[in-house]
């Protein structure tokens, strides 16, 4: 019996080894030719496909969401729009990135705008976490972050009218806009897909910085 023991624990470490280096080669042989996203050689391609089938085989393919959430490609940010009586606008964009341009039309960002203006250099979730959180939070349409939007609609704008104290008078209301920012990867480039108005409920505000035009109709809970 000692000799069929021996020959046991010498055959599964032979197995398990054996194991090992068919698997290290094959998760080596996948991440090698897989940094070529259609390999041109055919011996190329039956090895890359070998060694996925291996590593499915064996439930050890290594995706990305096993060490984190997927990297997303699309984000929103908000833009408060401050709409005087004469029609113009000012667009307050985040306050960690640089100021929007001088944008003309009905929307502070023009979804028919082309060329260098719709690829203006968007640095979505880059800088301080803490206000890109907040940020984030104010972009949600879902009804229960209106709260969270019509705070965030106010503070912006109260900081603005502390630097212009002569416009408060000029102010006909003061909106809230969401930009669709698009990541680049994946065939797309930075840019801003579109934009849309948010509601927020400027009537639960105590202190909204002018009085409510009662009339707009994202002015809503």
């Amino acid at each position: 019996m000692v000799w069929l023991s021996r020959i046991w624990r010498w055959a599964s470490g032979l197995f398990v080894g054996a194991f090992v280096v068919v698997y290290l080669a094959a998760l080596l042989l996948h991440n090698t030719f897989n940094i070529h996203e259609h390999p041109q050689d055919d011996t190329l391609r039956m090895l890359d496909g070998n060694s996925q089938r291996l590593l499915s085989a064996t439930g050890t393919t290594q995706r990305w969401n096993m060490f984190a959430p997927n990297v997303g490609t699309l984000s929103y940010t908000p833009i408060v729009v401050i709409v005087f009586k004469d029609g113009s606008r000012v667009a307050l964009h985040s306050i960690v990135e640089p100021e929007l341009p001088n944008w003309e039309g009905a929307t502070p960002i023009p979804n028919e705008v082309e060329g260098d203006a719709r690829l203006y250099a968007w640095c979505f979730h880059i800088a301080d976490g803490r206000i890109r959180k907040y940020e984030s939070r104010a972009a949600n349409a879902e009804p229960a972050w209106r709260g969270i939007r019509t705070n965030f609609t106010r503070w912006r704008a109260e900081a603005w009218l502390r630097e212009n104290p002569g416009r408060r008078a000029d102010i006909a209301r003061i909106e809230l806009w969401r930009a669709k920012v698009r990541h680049p990867g994946y065939g797309h480039e930075l840019c801003c897909e579109s934009v849309e108005l948010l509601p927020i409920f400027p009537q639960a505000e105590t202190h909204w910085p002018v009085k409510v035009d009662y009339t707009f109709p994202f002015y809503r809970p």
